[in-house]
């Protein structure tokens, strides 16, 4: 991964020492401290602060943050929290930093919630915007919804901004630059400070005590992860020599016997398996951007998603509950499936009575030809922007203010959300802590989940989960299908963000 986090590292220290031999190394380290030079010797001192002695005269940042929890995590409780310290770690954590933060810049920081949906959200941010006076700086909302106006000339660009350093590990640069259609065109941001973004990644959860059972190793999974060798084929190996039919009837009954994974239907839960496929969806060619998906490796991406999902050993929809999360966890708790797909990370917080040892995966990569993991979002985890309403010479204030806060929050909230987690009975050693960190650090790639919308299904629905839902493994005939009108629709993003960024330049 680009980062290597300094809680992994800690935690290793203090609780894995052991584990050092797994990196090959045999031989013994003298630890001996030697303090012959110390009165001699500068002492190392933290480089100091940019931004100590800044003073924005106590002027107030307003930033309106959601607080519907549809399908996702909330993101007001974990930027503004309760406002007071409570004893819980992470609200904590939030009040904490906001507290640095205000003392810091001498600012206010004005946190206004909304209950705008999935459904809502862009209509209400567009109808706020085009009265004048948004009443806030900085929007939090779903990715869906600001993908579906970002392209209206609503948000300013942090394309080339100087004070935001999007290649620090606590803003998701590389997923910025993923959503920016074109140069300059940079209108949505994701990172540590919308801490949702990580509470809401896309994570599998599998029954640890199985696999030890099934491997002599509960952290047979894990390993293959962290050797970089979990692909889907091994994915679906593993769901098939863990399924059982405990009821000896021949057939796989929900209920009855053992499936390897389970999800609630061929849509939102692979998305992330999708996404963990790494697709680049478009591509700029003499000067135009068109799609560069239809390919030998989207045929392949389909078949084995159909693979995955159309077996014996997975059980692809489920019937307890009503269908939902809470369907997934409870039948996840029952042991009725060793593997459960479409939850998130902030679900280890709802996983606290669960008696058996619980562990956590990344989505499998396509091949050993793919290169990194790809961590998914969802269409409604939560990211930010700067309404255009902020009038121009307030962008320094604000992006000083956001930078700050995002720094501050991978110090303080990222860590606490980890401690957190790695609190719960199950979760435990510097495999689960690398593993939380492999998550952070893989969330690149949020295109599709942004503009799938606005492109008419093009990149997630036609080509690949539509036929997925019907058993179809005929990639190039949905992709024809939809090509002319899909490209259409690219190409009116294109000319409406080109026509913004020329706007905003000129």
């Amino acid at each position: 991964m680009k980062h290597t986090r300094l809680l992994s590292l800690l935690l290793a220290l203090l609780m894995c020492v052991p584990a050092f031999a797994s990196c090959g190394s045999t031989e013994e380290v003298d630890t001996t401290v030697d303090t012959s030079a110390a009165d001699t010797e500068a002492v190392e001192t933290e480089e100091p602060d940019p931004f100590a002695g800044t003073d924005f005269g106590g002027a107030e940042l307003r930033i309106s943050s959601s607080i519907d929890e549809y399908d996702s995590t909330n993101a007001h409780k974990l930027i503004a929290g309760s406002g007071e310290l409570n004893g819980e770690i992470v609200n904590d954590a939030v009040y904490q930093r906001n507290a640095d933060v205000e003392e810091l810049l001498n600012v206010n920081l004005n946190f206004i919630p909304s209950e705008w949906t999935w459904e809502n959200g862009h209509t209400e941010i567009e109808k706020l915007v085009l009265s004048g006076d948004c009443g806030f700086e900085v929007v939090i909302n779903d990715l869906i919804n600001l993908g579906r106006i970002a392209h209206l000339g609503y948000f300013h660009s942090v394309s080339d901004n100087q004070i935001m350093e999007f290649e620090k590990p606590y803003w998701y640069g590389e997923a910025i630059r993923d959503l920016e259609v074109v140069d300059g065109a940079a209108y949505m941001m994701m990172g540590d400070v919308f801490a949702d973004s990580l509470a809401s990644a896309h994570v599998l959860y599998y029954n640890k005590d199985i696999i030890l059972n099934n491997y002599s190793d509960e952290n047979y999974v894990q390993d293959i992860i962290l050797a970089g060798d979990w692909t889907v084929d091994e994915m679906i190996r593993v769901t098939e020599e863990v399924a059982v039919d405990l009821d000896g009837d021949g057939a796989m009954t929900e209920g009855a016997d053992q499936y390897g994974y389970a999800i609630i239907g061929a849509w939102g839960p692979m998305i992330p398996v999708l996404m963990g496929f790494d697709v680049q969806f478009v591509e700029e060619t003499a000067g135009k951007i068109s799609y560069c998906f239809n390919n030998e490796r989207s045929v392949k991406i389909l078949e084995k998603l159909n693979e995955l999902y159309w077996r014996d050993a997975v059980l692809p929809d489920i019937k307890v509950g009503d269908r939902s999360d809470e369907g997934l966890l409870t039948m996840f708790a029952a042991q009725q499936t060793v593997f459960v797909g479409y939850l998130r990370l902030c679900d280890l917080e709802r996983m606290r009575d669960i008696e058996f040892g619980v562990g956590l995966a990344c989505y499998p990569k396509l091949d050993d030809i793919q290169e990194n993991y790809v961590s998914s979002l969802h269409d409604t985890s939560e990211v930010g922007a700067i309404v255009v309403t902020t009038p121009l010479d307030q962008m320094d204030f604000v992006s000083t203010v956001l930078e700050v806060m995002a720094r501050e929050a991978g110090r303080t909230i990222i860590p606490a959300y980890y401690e957190e987690a790695l609190k719960i009975k199950y979760v435990n050693g510097s495999e689960d802590a690398a593993m939380i960190d492999l998550i952070h650090d893989s969330i690149t790639s949020p295109f599709a989940l942004a503009y799938n919308n606005i492109l008419g299904g093009m990149l997630l629905a036609n080509c690949f989960l539509t036929p997925l839902g019907s058993k179809k493994v005929d990639f190039a005939s949905g992709y024809a299908s939809a090509e002319k009108a899909g490209q259409q629709k690219l190409d009116e993003l294109v000319e409406a963000f080109t026509k913004i960024v020329e706007a905003h330049n000129g």
